[in-house]
């Protein structure tokens, strides 16, 4: 009888220690966030990669990266948030030429197009909709998903050196950036989080094609 009642008191210790464990990651490392859906240029400016409304889980916790995909306090207006792709790090030559990004001489592989190859967004200035095409582009070592546009005319190159103490965002929609091409070169601490996981999208839990899907 001794054992028994000692294995259940070692059962139930170790049952509260991990979930004091488990509580204690979530609340420091791991947090939920709704992408918000009254954004129009946020919203435009995530997708293929994201969509408005999508539920995701944020790392807090380390120093977000190169090719990460963050959430950043807009430099413009403190009030709202920006989502976008750290990239360039201090020192960083960055050529954004059309819809390709060239990184210290080494340009951005596009490996292929998606599944499925296009898909209606809301343009950000008129809330016409527009078609927009994804491709799977592999920058630094990270695959993510890419956004353009057929027939969205000349983009004049931007060459840029990232300074000391800032990293350049890029959203993965080239078409509609919400990045460093409108505010410049951002301080990394303003860069909160990482988004790295997709609970469920805006239709809820039962829309499989956008439920516990990783984002990269």
């Amino acid at each position: 009888m001794a054992s028994v009642s000692k294995y259940w008191r070692v059962l139930l210790w170790s049952t509260i220690i991990l979930g004091v464990v488990v509580g204690a990651l979530r609340l420091l490392l791991i947090k939920t966030w709704v992408v918000p859906s009254d954004d129009r240029l946020l919203s435009a400016s995530i997708q293929p990669s994201l969509a408005p409304g999508d539920v995701v889980l944020l790392l807090t916790a380390g120093t977000p990266g190169f090719s990460d995909l963050v959430r950043c306090t807009d430099p413009d207006e403190p009030r709202r948030h920006v989502i976008a792709r750290i990239a360039g790090e201090a020192g960083d030559k960055v050529v954004i030429d059309g819809y390709n990004v060239v990184i210290n001489e080494k340009r951005a592989v596009l490996e292929h197009a998606c599944s499925p190859r296009s898909s209606s967004i809301d343009d950000p200035n008129t809330g016409a909709p527009v078609e927009l095409l994804c491709d799977v582009e592999t920058l630094g070592g990270t695959t993510h998903r890419r956004g353009t546009r057929l027939g969205s005319g000349e983009v004049t190159p931007i060459e840029r050196q990232v300074p000391q103490g800032f990293v350049w965002l890029l959203s993965d929609n080239r078409a509609y950036p919400d990045d460093s091409r409108l505010f410049g070169a951002v301080k990394p601490e303003t860069c909160d989080a990482r988004i790295f996981f997709r609970l469920w999208g805006s239709k809820g839990f039962f829309d499989s094609a956008s439920r516990f899907t990783y984002i990269h």
